[in-house]
Protein backbone atom coordinates (compact mmCIF):
# COMPACT_ATOMS: atom_id res chain seq x y z
CA UNK A 1 0.00 0.00 0.00
CA UNK A 2 1.04 3.44 -1.12
CA UNK A 3 0.15 6.92 0.72
CA UNK A 4 -1.63 9.24 -1.36
CA UNK A 5 0.30 12.43 -1.46
CA UNK A 6 -1.38 15.18 1.09
CA UNK A 7 -1.86 17.81 -2.09
CA UNK A 8 -3.82 15.30 -3.80
CA UNK A 9 -7.00 15.52 -1.99
CA UNK A 10 -7.67 18.86 0.28
CA UNK A 11 -7.50 18.63 3.78
CA UNK A 12 -8.59 17.44 6.40
CA UNK A 13 -11.44 15.11 4.46
CA UNK A 14 -10.46 12.47 2.69
CA UNK A 15 -11.98 9.53 0.94
CA UNK A 16 -11.72 5.98 1.04
CA UNK A 17 -10.65 4.10 -2.31
CA UNK A 18 -11.27 0.29 -3.34
CA UNK A 19 -7.55 0.20 -4.78
CA UNK A 20 -4.61 -0.97 -2.29
CA UNK A 21 -2.69 1.82 -3.50
CA UNK A 22 -4.91 4.57 -2.83
CA UNK A 23 -5.79 3.87 0.95
CA UNK A 24 -4.50 6.23 2.68
CA UNK A 25 -7.86 7.51 3.86
CA UNK A 26 -9.40 8.41 7.66
CA UNK A 27 -9.32 4.84 9.38
CA UNK A 28 -6.89 3.61 7.14
CA UNK A 29 -3.73 5.93 7.41
CA UNK A 30 -0.80 5.84 5.22
CA UNK A 31 2.60 5.47 7.28
CA UNK A 32 3.15 9.19 7.19
CA UNK A 33 0.39 10.21 9.50
CA UNK A 34 -0.33 6.78 10.92
CA UNK A 35 -0.04 6.47 14.50
CA UNK A 36 2.14 3.96 16.21
CA UNK A 37 0.31 0.13 16.07
CA UNK A 38 -1.37 -1.23 18.87
CA UNK A 39 0.80 -4.76 20.26
CA UNK A 40 -0.89 -7.80 19.08
CA UNK A 41 -2.86 -9.06 20.81
CA UNK A 42 -3.08 -12.89 21.95
CA UNK A 43 -4.45 -15.44 19.33
CA UNK A 44 -6.75 -17.76 20.94
CA UNK A 45 -5.08 -20.98 20.73
CA UNK A 46 -7.83 -23.31 21.87
CA UNK A 47 -9.43 -21.89 18.63
CA UNK A 48 -6.68 -22.25 16.64
CA UNK A 49 -6.63 -26.28 17.35
CA UNK A 50 -10.29 -26.73 17.24
CA UNK A 51 -9.52 -25.39 13.48
CA UNK A 52 -6.65 -27.40 13.01
CA UNK A 53 -8.49 -30.63 13.88
CA UNK A 54 -11.59 -30.00 12.15
CA UNK A 55 -9.24 -29.19 8.62
CA UNK A 56 -6.49 -32.03 9.25
CA UNK A 57 -9.47 -35.23 10.18
CA UNK A 58 -10.47 -35.55 6.94
CA UNK A 59 -6.48 -36.26 5.81
CA UNK A 60 -5.87 -37.73 8.41
CA UNK A 61 -8.84 -40.09 7.87
CA UNK A 62 -6.99 -41.02 4.13
CA UNK A 63 -3.75 -41.61 6.26
CA UNK A 64 -5.39 -44.06 8.71
CA UNK A 65 -7.24 -46.04 5.78
CA UNK A 66 -4.29 -46.17 3.58
CA UNK A 67 -2.50 -47.47 6.66
CA UNK A 68 -4.60 -50.04 7.48
CA UNK A 69 -5.22 -51.29 3.87
CA UNK A 70 -1.50 -51.57 3.93
CA UNK A 71 -1.10 -48.95 1.45
CA UNK A 72 1.50 -47.15 3.40
CA UNK A 73 4.39 -48.17 6.12
CA UNK A 74 3.56 -47.08 9.61
CA UNK A 75 6.91 -44.64 8.93
CA UNK A 76 5.33 -42.98 6.02
CA UNK A 77 1.80 -42.76 7.46
CA UNK A 78 3.12 -40.87 10.69
CA UNK A 79 5.04 -39.00 8.42
CA UNK A 80 2.89 -37.37 6.38
CA UNK A 81 0.01 -37.02 9.32
CA UNK A 82 2.71 -35.09 10.89
CA UNK A 83 3.21 -32.95 7.73
CA UNK A 84 -0.47 -32.52 7.38
CA UNK A 85 -0.81 -31.12 11.13
CA UNK A 86 2.18 -28.81 10.72
CA UNK A 87 0.81 -27.47 7.51
CA UNK A 88 -2.78 -26.78 8.86
CA UNK A 89 -0.93 -25.30 12.09
CA UNK A 90 0.78 -22.86 10.13
CA UNK A 91 -2.72 -22.17 7.81
CA UNK A 92 -4.53 -21.41 10.56
CA UNK A 93 -2.77 -19.51 12.76
CA UNK A 94 -2.37 -17.41 9.38
CA UNK A 95 -5.79 -16.37 9.17
CA UNK A 96 -6.68 -16.43 12.85
CA UNK A 97 -3.86 -13.65 13.14
CA UNK A 98 -5.85 -11.76 10.37
CA UNK A 99 -9.16 -12.06 11.43
CA UNK A 100 -8.42 -10.94 14.95
CA UNK A 101 -6.18 -8.26 13.44
CA UNK A 102 -9.10 -6.74 11.54
CA UNK A 103 -11.85 -7.75 13.97
CA UNK A 104 -9.71 -5.14 16.50
CA UNK A 105 -8.77 -2.73 13.47
CA UNK A 106 -12.56 -2.09 13.38
CA UNK A 107 -13.40 -1.53 17.00
CA UNK A 108 -10.16 0.99 17.04
CA UNK A 109 -11.52 2.25 14.71
CA UNK A 110 -13.95 3.76 16.85
CA UNK A 111 -11.43 5.83 18.50
CA UNK A 112 -9.54 7.28 15.84
CA UNK A 113 -7.67 6.60 12.94
CA UNK A 114 -6.07 3.25 12.71
CA UNK A 115 -3.42 1.49 9.61
CA UNK A 116 -4.85 -1.14 8.14
CA UNK A 117 -2.55 -4.22 10.24
CA UNK A 118 -0.29 -5.34 8.19
CA UNK A 119 -1.55 -9.45 8.29
CA UNK A 120 -4.43 -8.37 6.19
CA UNK A 121 -2.60 -5.51 3.69
CA UNK A 122 0.28 -7.86 3.05
CA UNK A 123 -1.74 -11.57 3.00
CA UNK A 124 -4.36 -12.80 1.55
CA UNK A 125 -6.16 -10.36 -0.77
CA UNK A 126 -9.75 -11.67 0.59
CA UNK A 127 -8.57 -10.42 4.14
CA UNK A 128 -7.42 -6.91 2.31
CA UNK A 129 -10.41 -6.36 1.07
CA UNK A 130 -12.60 -7.04 3.91
CA UNK A 131 -10.41 -4.30 5.54
CA UNK A 132 -10.94 -2.15 2.87
CA UNK A 133 -14.83 -2.91 3.04
CA UNK A 134 -14.30 -2.04 6.91
CA UNK A 135 -12.86 1.26 6.87
CA UNK A 136 -15.67 2.50 3.98
CA UNK A 137 -18.28 1.66 6.27
CA UNK A 138 -16.81 3.32 9.20
CA UNK A 139 -16.24 6.21 6.92
CA UNK A 140 -19.81 6.48 5.50
CA UNK A 141 -21.00 6.19 8.99
CA UNK A 142 -19.17 8.90 10.42
CA UNK A 143 -19.65 10.93 7.65
CA UNK A 144 -23.57 10.09 8.60
CA UNK A 145 -23.19 11.24 11.97
CA UNK A 146 -21.08 14.65 11.31
CA UNK A 147 -23.69 15.70 8.87
CA UNK A 148 -26.53 14.74 11.62
CA UNK A 149 -24.22 16.52 14.45
CA UNK A 150 -24.39 19.95 11.51
CA UNK A 151 -27.83 19.62 11.23
CA UNK A 152 -28.72 19.24 14.76
CA UNK A 153 -26.70 22.42 15.34
CA UNK A 154 -28.15 24.34 12.35
CA UNK A 155 -31.71 23.14 14.06
CA UNK A 156 -30.52 24.39 18.07
CA UNK A 157 -28.93 27.54 15.89
CA UNK A 158 -32.30 28.40 14.21
CA UNK A 159 -34.67 27.71 17.25
CA UNK A 160 -32.46 29.69 19.57
CA UNK A 161 -32.82 32.63 17.38
CA UNK A 162 -36.72 32.66 18.18
CA UNK A 163 -37.86 34.79 20.42
CA UNK A 164 -40.55 32.85 21.97
CA UNK A 165 -39.55 29.86 24.64
CA UNK A 166 -39.55 26.61 22.46
CA UNK A 167 -39.89 22.66 24.07
CA UNK A 168 -39.58 19.26 22.82
CA UNK A 169 -41.73 16.84 24.64
CA UNK A 170 -41.52 12.77 24.83
CA UNK A 171 -44.40 10.78 24.54
CA UNK A 172 -44.62 11.13 28.59
CA UNK A 173 -44.70 14.99 28.29
CA UNK A 174 -40.76 15.32 29.56
CA UNK A 175 -39.21 17.88 28.27
CA UNK A 176 -36.56 16.76 26.00
CA UNK A 177 -34.79 19.90 24.95
CA UNK A 178 -35.45 23.72 25.22
CA UNK A 179 -34.11 27.13 23.19
CA UNK A 180 -32.26 29.94 24.43
CA UNK A 181 -35.53 31.83 25.02
CA UNK A 182 -36.90 29.00 26.81
CA UNK A 183 -34.40 28.26 29.66
CA UNK A 184 -33.76 32.18 30.13
CA UNK A 185 -37.57 32.30 31.30
CA UNK A 186 -37.99 29.20 32.92
CA UNK A 187 -34.49 27.91 33.59
CA UNK A 188 -32.81 24.48 33.79
CA UNK A 189 -35.90 22.39 32.56
CA UNK A 190 -34.37 19.53 30.73
CA UNK A 191 -35.70 16.14 31.93
CA UNK A 192 -38.88 17.69 33.85
CA UNK A 193 -42.40 17.28 33.15
CA UNK A 194 -43.83 19.93 31.17
CA UNK A 195 -47.24 19.71 33.14
CA UNK A 196 -45.60 20.18 35.96
CA UNK A 197 -43.43 22.71 35.04
CA UNK A 198 -46.33 24.90 34.42
CA UNK A 199 -49.18 23.46 36.63
CA UNK A 200 -52.18 24.87 34.99
CA UNK A 201 -55.18 23.02 34.19
CA UNK A 202 -55.30 24.11 30.63
CA UNK A 203 -51.78 22.82 29.89
CA UNK A 204 -51.99 19.89 31.18
CA UNK A 205 -55.60 19.34 29.29
CA UNK A 206 -53.81 20.59 25.89
CA UNK A 207 -50.65 18.25 27.03
CA UNK A 208 -53.31 14.98 27.33
CA UNK A 209 -54.67 15.65 24.46
CA UNK A 210 -52.21 15.65 21.98
CA UNK A 211 -49.99 13.37 23.54
CA UNK A 212 -52.61 10.68 24.95
CA UNK A 213 -55.76 11.63 22.80
CA UNK A 214 -53.86 11.53 19.38
CA UNK A 215 -54.54 15.31 18.28
CA UNK A 216 -52.67 16.54 15.85
CA UNK A 217 -52.87 20.46 17.56
CA UNK A 218 -54.14 22.21 20.97
CA UNK A 219 -53.87 25.88 22.09
CA UNK A 220 -54.38 27.08 25.80
CA UNK A 221 -53.17 30.34 27.57
CA UNK A 222 -50.98 30.69 30.50
CA UNK A 223 -50.89 33.01 32.86
CA UNK A 224 -47.83 33.14 35.13
CA UNK A 225 -47.76 35.17 38.95
CA UNK A 226 -46.18 38.31 40.20
CA UNK A 227 -44.16 39.80 40.73
CA UNK A 228 -44.27 40.01 36.92
CA UNK A 229 -47.31 38.97 35.74
CA UNK A 230 -46.98 37.69 32.41
CA UNK A 231 -49.52 35.83 29.91
CA UNK A 232 -48.59 33.39 27.10
CA UNK A 233 -50.95 31.54 24.41
CA UNK A 234 -49.57 28.19 24.16
CA UNK A 235 -49.81 25.70 21.20
CA UNK A 236 -48.82 21.98 21.60
CA UNK A 237 -48.03 20.64 18.17
CA UNK A 238 -47.49 16.85 17.67
CA UNK A 239 -44.98 16.04 14.98
CA UNK A 240 -45.75 13.50 12.18
CA UNK A 241 -42.91 11.21 12.86
CA UNK A 242 -40.78 10.22 16.19
CA UNK A 243 -37.63 12.21 16.01
CA UNK A 244 -34.31 9.70 16.90
CA UNK A 245 -34.33 11.32 20.04
CA UNK A 246 -37.46 10.69 21.10
CA UNK A 247 -39.59 14.11 20.48
CA UNK A 248 -43.07 13.49 19.73
CA UNK A 249 -44.24 17.35 20.38
CA UNK A 250 -43.53 20.95 20.21
CA UNK A 251 -45.10 23.23 22.60
CA UNK A 252 -44.61 26.56 22.29
CA UNK A 253 -45.09 29.97 24.18
CA UNK A 254 -45.96 33.28 22.66
CA UNK A 255 -46.10 35.90 24.76
CA UNK A 256 -48.93 38.54 24.94
CA UNK A 257 -48.07 40.00 28.17
CA UNK A 258 -47.81 43.73 26.10
CA UNK A 259 -51.24 43.20 24.20
CA UNK A 260 -53.02 41.82 27.35
CA UNK A 261 -51.86 45.02 29.33
CA UNK A 262 -52.82 47.54 26.50
CA UNK A 263 -56.43 45.95 26.66
CA UNK A 264 -56.24 46.25 30.65
CA UNK A 265 -54.98 49.83 29.82
CA UNK A 266 -57.58 51.20 28.15
CA UNK A 267 -60.11 49.05 30.32
CA UNK A 268 -58.74 51.23 33.62
CA UNK A 269 -58.88 54.26 31.36
CA UNK A 270 -62.52 53.73 30.91
CA UNK A 271 -62.91 52.81 34.47
CA UNK A 272 -61.09 55.33 36.45
CA UNK A 273 -59.35 58.24 34.08
CA UNK A 274 -62.94 59.06 32.95
CA UNK A 275 -64.28 59.36 36.40
CA UNK A 276 -61.48 61.65 37.16
CA UNK A 277 -61.90 63.63 34.48
CA UNK A 278 -65.01 64.11 34.31
CA UNK A 279 -64.74 66.34 37.53
CA UNK A 280 -62.74 69.30 36.52
CA UNK A 281 -64.23 68.74 33.21
CA UNK A 282 -67.85 69.47 34.21
CA UNK A 283 -66.01 72.57 36.16
CA UNK A 284 -64.30 74.11 32.71
CA UNK A 285 -67.76 73.81 31.01
CA UNK A 286 -69.57 75.50 33.84
CA UNK A 287 -67.28 78.44 33.97
CA UNK A 288 -67.22 78.22 30.17
CA UNK A 289 -70.98 79.05 30.37
CA UNK A 290 -70.88 81.64 33.23
CA UNK A 291 -67.80 83.34 31.21
CA UNK A 292 -70.58 83.60 28.01
CA UNK A 293 -73.65 84.56 30.31
CA UNK A 294 -73.85 86.10 33.18
CA UNK A 295 -69.71 87.20 33.57
CA UNK A 296 -69.65 88.45 29.99
CA UNK A 297 -69.10 92.06 31.19
CA UNK A 298 -67.22 90.94 34.74
CA UNK A 299 -63.72 91.66 34.30
CA UNK A 300 -62.70 90.58 38.11
CA UNK A 301 -64.98 87.24 37.20
CA UNK A 302 -63.45 86.44 34.48
CA UNK A 303 -60.13 86.64 36.26
CA UNK A 304 -61.18 84.32 38.98
CA UNK A 305 -62.69 82.13 36.83
CA UNK A 306 -59.61 81.75 34.57
CA UNK A 307 -57.39 80.96 37.43
CA UNK A 308 -59.55 78.37 38.11
CA UNK A 309 -60.26 77.07 35.17
CA UNK A 310 -56.43 76.69 34.40
CA UNK A 311 -55.98 75.16 37.54
CA UNK A 312 -58.57 72.14 36.44
CA UNK A 313 -56.40 71.92 32.96
CA UNK A 314 -53.90 71.48 34.49
CA UNK A 315 -55.18 68.81 36.57
CA UNK A 316 -56.45 66.91 33.95
CA UNK A 317 -53.14 67.28 31.75
CA UNK A 318 -51.27 66.17 34.73
CA UNK A 319 -53.38 62.92 34.84
CA UNK A 320 -52.99 62.13 31.27
CA UNK A 321 -49.68 62.44 31.30
CA UNK A 322 -49.49 59.58 33.91
CA UNK A 323 -51.75 57.14 32.35
CA UNK A 324 -49.73 57.31 29.83
CA UNK A 325 -46.48 57.17 31.64
CA UNK A 326 -48.09 54.37 33.26
CA UNK A 327 -48.83 52.94 30.13
CA UNK A 328 -45.38 52.89 29.07
CA UNK A 329 -44.02 51.37 31.58
CA UNK A 330 -46.53 48.58 31.86
CA UNK A 331 -45.89 47.97 28.31
CA UNK A 332 -42.40 46.77 28.79
CA UNK A 333 -42.26 46.02 32.67
CA UNK A 334 -41.50 42.25 31.26
CA UNK A 335 -38.40 43.54 29.37
CA UNK A 336 -35.10 43.64 31.73
CA UNK A 337 -33.35 46.84 31.71
CA UNK A 338 -29.32 46.30 31.71
CA UNK A 339 -27.97 49.39 31.89
CA UNK A 340 -25.63 50.08 34.58
CA UNK A 341 -25.76 53.70 36.35
CA UNK A 342 -25.10 54.97 39.45
CA UNK A 343 -27.50 56.49 41.69
CA UNK A 344 -25.72 59.32 43.61
CA UNK A 345 -25.56 61.49 40.88
CA UNK A 346 -28.92 60.68 39.59
CA UNK A 347 -30.61 61.38 43.24
CA UNK A 348 -28.33 64.55 43.18
CA UNK A 349 -30.08 66.17 39.69
CA UNK A 350 -33.08 65.06 41.38
CA UNK A 351 -32.89 67.06 44.30
CA UNK A 352 -31.60 69.98 42.64
CA UNK A 353 -34.74 70.33 40.19
CA UNK A 354 -37.06 69.73 43.03
CA UNK A 355 -35.47 72.65 45.32
CA UNK A 356 -37.60 75.06 44.52
CA UNK A 357 -40.75 73.37 45.75
CA UNK A 358 -39.03 72.35 48.92
CA UNK A 359 -38.26 76.06 49.11
CA UNK A 360 -41.90 76.89 49.14
CA UNK A 361 -42.76 74.97 51.74
CA UNK A 362 -39.67 75.74 53.93
CA UNK A 363 -38.66 72.20 54.03
CA UNK A 364 -35.13 70.27 53.12
CA UNK A 365 -34.26 67.42 51.46
CA UNK A 366 -31.15 65.76 52.84
CA UNK A 367 -28.87 63.01 50.51
CA UNK A 368 -26.77 60.31 52.21
CA UNK A 369 -24.99 57.51 50.12
CA UNK A 370 -23.55 54.77 51.89
CA UNK A 371 -21.43 52.89 49.96
CA UNK A 372 -21.39 51.62 46.73
CA UNK A 373 -24.61 53.15 44.85
CA UNK A 374 -24.31 51.14 41.16
CA UNK A 375 -27.36 49.46 40.07
CA UNK A 376 -29.07 47.61 36.59
CA UNK A 377 -31.52 50.07 35.42
CA UNK A 378 -33.15 52.81 33.55
CA UNK A 379 -32.03 56.06 33.94
CA UNK A 380 -35.48 57.74 33.00
CA UNK A 381 -37.49 55.61 35.26
CA UNK A 382 -35.37 55.36 37.89
CA UNK A 383 -35.51 59.79 37.91
CA UNK A 384 -38.97 59.53 37.65
CA UNK A 385 -39.21 56.79 40.82
CA UNK A 386 -37.21 59.01 42.49
CA UNK A 387 -39.12 62.75 41.50
CA UNK A 388 -42.54 60.63 42.86
CA UNK A 389 -41.42 59.93 46.24
CA UNK A 390 -39.77 62.61 46.79
CA UNK A 391 -42.56 65.43 45.75
CA UNK A 392 -44.94 62.89 48.00
CA UNK A 393 -42.99 63.05 50.98
CA UNK A 394 -42.32 67.28 50.54
CA UNK A 395 -46.09 67.45 50.03
CA UNK A 396 -47.22 65.31 53.25
CA UNK A 397 -43.97 65.77 55.48
CA UNK A 398 -44.23 68.59 58.00
CA UNK A 399 -44.03 72.35 56.35
CA UNK A 400 -40.25 73.38 57.37
CA UNK A 401 -39.61 69.98 57.84
CA UNK A 402 -36.68 67.40 56.04
CA UNK A 403 -36.86 65.29 53.22
CA UNK A 404 -34.04 62.20 54.03
CA UNK A 405 -33.14 60.22 50.98
CA UNK A 406 -30.48 57.39 51.79
CA UNK A 407 -28.63 55.20 49.51
CA UNK A 408 -26.97 52.23 51.18
CA UNK A 409 -26.12 48.60 50.02
CA UNK A 410 -27.62 45.03 51.73
CA UNK A 411 -26.32 41.90 51.17
CA UNK A 412 -29.61 40.14 50.87
CA UNK A 413 -33.07 40.78 49.20
CA UNK A 414 -36.16 40.97 50.96
CA UNK A 415 -37.92 38.16 50.54
CA UNK A 416 -40.74 39.71 47.75
CA UNK A 417 -37.54 40.22 45.48
CA UNK A 418 -36.39 37.82 43.24
CA UNK A 419 -32.36 36.26 44.60
CA UNK A 420 -29.93 39.29 42.54
CA UNK A 421 -26.56 38.51 41.96
CA UNK A 422 -24.74 41.14 43.20
CA UNK A 423 -26.83 42.03 46.18
CA UNK A 424 -29.28 45.68 46.60
CA UNK A 425 -29.01 48.47 46.73
CA UNK A 426 -32.01 50.42 49.18
CA UNK A 427 -33.34 53.88 48.51
CA UNK A 428 -34.92 55.11 51.49
CA UNK A 429 -37.41 58.15 51.16
CA UNK A 430 -38.40 59.44 54.33
CA UNK A 431 -40.50 62.45 55.73
CA UNK A 432 -41.60 63.59 59.35
CA UNK A 433 -45.07 64.19 58.17
CA UNK A 434 -48.78 62.85 59.94
CA UNK A 435 -48.20 59.33 58.75
CA UNK A 436 -50.64 57.05 57.17
CA UNK A 437 -52.99 54.37 59.44
CA UNK A 438 -51.85 51.11 59.11
CA UNK A 439 -55.02 49.60 57.43
CA UNK A 440 -54.28 52.27 54.26
CA UNK A 441 -50.87 50.99 53.90
CA UNK A 442 -51.76 48.07 51.30
CA UNK A 443 -53.45 49.65 48.99
CA UNK A 444 -51.26 52.54 48.48
CA UNK A 445 -49.80 51.63 45.43
CA UNK A 446 -53.12 51.07 43.59
CA UNK A 447 -54.00 53.20 40.88
CA UNK A 448 -56.15 56.05 41.91
CA UNK A 449 -56.10 55.30 45.49
CA UNK A 450 -55.67 58.04 48.09
CA UNK A 451 -56.05 58.31 52.03
CA UNK A 452 -57.26 61.63 51.96
CA UNK A 453 -58.63 62.32 48.32
CA UNK A 454 -59.88 65.74 49.36
CA UNK A 455 -56.27 66.64 50.15
CA UNK A 456 -54.54 64.70 47.37
CA UNK A 457 -56.20 66.96 45.05
CA UNK A 458 -56.10 70.15 46.60
CA UNK A 459 -52.23 69.78 46.31
CA UNK A 460 -52.35 67.72 42.71
CA UNK A 461 -52.18 64.70 43.27
CA UNK A 462 -53.77 62.26 40.72
CA UNK A 463 -53.52 58.81 42.67
CA UNK A 464 -51.19 57.24 40.38
CA UNK A 465 -47.36 58.44 41.68
CA UNK A 466 -47.23 55.26 43.93
CA UNK A 467 -48.69 52.91 40.98
CA UNK A 468 -46.07 54.36 38.49
CA UNK A 469 -43.35 53.62 41.34
CA UNK A 470 -44.59 50.09 41.92
CA UNK A 471 -44.67 49.46 38.64
CA UNK A 472 -40.95 51.16 37.77
CA UNK A 473 -39.77 48.63 40.56
CA UNK A 474 -41.40 45.08 38.96
CA UNK A 475 -39.37 46.09 35.57
CA UNK A 476 -36.23 46.84 37.42
CA UNK A 477 -36.80 43.38 39.06
CA UNK A 478 -36.73 45.14 42.67
CA UNK A 479 -39.00 45.15 45.45
CA UNK A 480 -40.89 48.35 47.30
CA UNK A 481 -41.73 48.40 51.38
CA UNK A 482 -43.27 51.18 52.87
CA UNK A 483 -43.49 51.59 56.37
CA UNK A 484 -45.67 54.29 58.25
CA UNK A 485 -46.40 55.44 61.87
CA UNK A 486 -49.16 58.10 62.95
CA UNK A 487 -47.44 61.60 64.33
CA UNK A 488 -44.24 59.94 63.12
CA UNK A 489 -44.00 60.28 59.69
CA UNK A 490 -43.30 57.23 56.69
CA UNK A 491 -40.12 55.54 54.90
CA UNK A 492 -40.54 54.45 51.55
CA UNK A 493 -37.79 51.16 50.61
CA UNK A 494 -37.28 50.85 47.16
CA UNK A 495 -34.73 48.49 46.55
CA UNK A 496 -32.94 47.37 43.06
CA UNK A 497 -30.89 44.77 42.28
CA UNK A 498 -26.99 46.38 42.52
CA UNK A 499 -24.17 45.64 39.26
CA UNK A 500 -21.29 44.62 40.98
CA UNK A 501 -20.12 43.14 44.17
CA UNK A 502 -19.60 45.44 47.16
Amino acid sequence: MTDVPRDARPPPRRDFTTGPDALGGMGVAGEADAPMPLPDPPLPFNRILLAVGLLSLPPLALCGAALWLGWLPLEAAALAAAGLLLYYALLARRHARAIYDLRNFADGLIGGDRPLPASARLGNPAFRDLGYAIARLYRAKRDRTDEMGRLVQARDGVLDAVPDPVFALDRQGRILGANLAAVESFGAVIGRDATLLFRQPAIVAAVESVLTNGEARATATLSLAPPVEREFTVAVQRLQSVAPDGTCAVLTLHDVTALRRAEQTRVDFVANASHEIRTPLTTLLGFIETLQGPAKNDPAAQALFLDIMQGEAQRMARLVEDLLSLSRIEQHEHEHPTTTLALGPLLERVIAGLQPQADQRRSKIRLTLDGSDTVIGSADELVQLAQNLIVNALKYGKEGGVVTVTVTRKPAAPPAMPPPTFGVIAMTICDDGEGIPREHLPRLTERFYRVDPARSKSQGGTGLGLAIVKHIINRHRGSLRIESDVGKGTCVYAYLPAAERG
